[in-house]
């Protein structure tokens, strides 16, 4: 390689010391530094994606807790599930529906006749949000009135 250097007229000498000046940051740069820069701002945005979907999980936890803590307060002080179901069926427009309402285990069955679809879903889910009585067991059946069922649910606290 020193032979080679040698050889070499002064002119190529300095062409290829200015060459070797240039090529060697430029090399630096585009094998270490640039690689290296685009790693960091990748995680970066990462942390930043990942500060963002804490916060909101963060405060979405606060809002169960006070929400799981509404909810207790208010299952704690309703009696018994037979007369919750009952009354709070007759307050949402299916008591005339309700036909029978037995104890079951920890629960109760209920048995709907010519009930509306629409008013049994939104008081079950009324129960559940608001009372924490889950359904355990739920069987409908079409009638050929639109939007009436006949159904045979069974309710539990906390199911």
């Amino acid at each position: 390689m020193m032979h080679y250097w040698h050889n070499l007229q002064q002119r190529d000498q300095r062409v290829v010391m200015i060459g070797a000046v240039v090529a060697v940051p430029l090399l630096i740069f585009v094998l270490i530094i640039d690689p290296f820069s685009r790693e960091v701002e990748r995680l970066q945005q990462a942390v930043d994606a990942n500060s963002e979907l804490l916060a909101w999980m963060e405060e979405s936890a606060r809002q169960v807790k006070r929400l799981q803590g509404s909810g207790a307060a208010r299952r704690n002080g309703g009696g018994s599930l037979l007369s919750l179901v009952d009354s709070s069926a007759k307050q949402n427009g299916l008591g005339g529906a309700l036909k029978q309402v037995k104890p079951e285990g920890d629960g109760v069955r209920l048995r709907f006749e010519q009930a509306a679809f629409d008013d049994m879903v939104r008081w079950l889910g009324r129960l559940g949000s608001e009372q924490g009585v889950g359904v355990s067991s739920l069987t409908m059946e079409r009638l050929p009135a639109s939007g009436q069922v006949n159904a045979t649910v069974v309710l539990e606290k906390g199911a």
